[in-house]
């Protein structure tokens, strides 16, 4: 898709006005994003690019399926409108926007608050503990420590999926982490078999389990420095801005390929304790469970 993206970049270069259009393609799902304060403004340029990607496809005798697309409307606006888009001028219908937009197994709503995605995901991890519970209880079944093992495994990464979405400096996150803290406190319960007015702390500690905001937060961290280690011709690095791609070429990251060239020298013994010992210092332990 790669020539396609080209093409249109260059077909919208040179139009008379510019238009702000950005291009997504993930396999054969396309994408045009469009930002303006204006809904007539966007809109207007969403069909005009909409048009010109058509005629691309087309002329590459590739099929555009108009019933298939889609149209969504991000705003902050407590009451914001929402304007339906007409696409007969290219042989597609007229496009009601929705409310919820999945992508790429993510739900966006129109303020990316995202607390729809947290609440589907965590209803999802319930659903699944509810059926984990046929594999024992208090009393019979598999022990503790095999009940732990399966939320930390299959249950707590369907959970966090796509949490770097709304967790960082700044969000607000308290209604999103309650969603979480709500489907861990059911999961410790069946863990520990504790009482239902058991503090959620110290069932927590009992269970070997870290709370959700500190779990989230090692995540992050982790997310940051694996970040940092990539090189700059990564295509993590091509999808964003100069000042982001760039920001950490000062001082680069211990595990950065710079550092590695500039270490390639030195005797393997030496850069695998500065490894060990930079990990020791980001890694958050988790408590072990206790024996059965």
């Amino acid at each position: 898709m790669v020539p396609i993206i080209r093409m249109f970049k260059k077909r919208v270069r040179n139009l008379n006005d510019v238009i702000p259009t950005d291009v997504l393609f993930f396999v054969d799902d396309g994408l045009l994003v469009v930002q303006e304060k204006s809904y007539k403004v966007s809109s207007a340029y969403l069909l005009c690019s909409y048009n010109i990607m058509s005629k691309i496809l087309l002329d590459a005798d590739l099929i555009m399926e108009h019933n298939k697309s889609e149209a969504f409307h991000l705003t902050r606006a407590r009451h914001p409108p929402n304007p339906v888009i007409d696409l007969s001028s290219v042989g597609g219908p007229v496009l009601t926007p929705k409310p919820i937009w999945q992508y790429l197994g993510f739900y966006f709503d129109r303020k990316l608050n995202f607390h729809y995605h947290t609440h589907y995901y965590a209803t999802k991890s319930m659903s699944i503990l509810n059926a984990m519970r046929l594999l024992g209880n208090s009393s019979r079944g598999i022990l503790p420590l095999q009940k732990r093992l399966l939320y930390r495994t299959c249950i707590l990464p369907i959970a966090l999926y796509g949490f770097q979405l709304w967790f960082f400096k700044g969000a607000p996150t308290v209604t999103n982490l309650n969603e979480l803290k709500k489907m861990q406190r059911r999961a410790v319960l069946w863990i520990t078999g504790a009482f239902r007015m058991s503090p959620t702390e110290g069932i927590e500690a009992i269970a070997g389990l870290v709370p959700i905001h500190l779990h989230l937060r090692k995540l992050n961290g982790r997310h940051h420095l694996r970040y940092a280690s990539l090189s700059l011709s990564h295509a993590v690095n091509s999808l964003l801005d100069h000042a982001h791609a760039t920001w950490h070429i000062s001082k680069p990251h211990l595990t950065s390929p710079q550092n590695r060239e500039q270490t390639s020298k030195v005797p393997l013994r030496t850069s695998m304790n500065a490894l060990t010992k930079f990990n020791s210092v980001s890694t958050l332990t988790t408590p072990s469970f206790p024996p059965a």
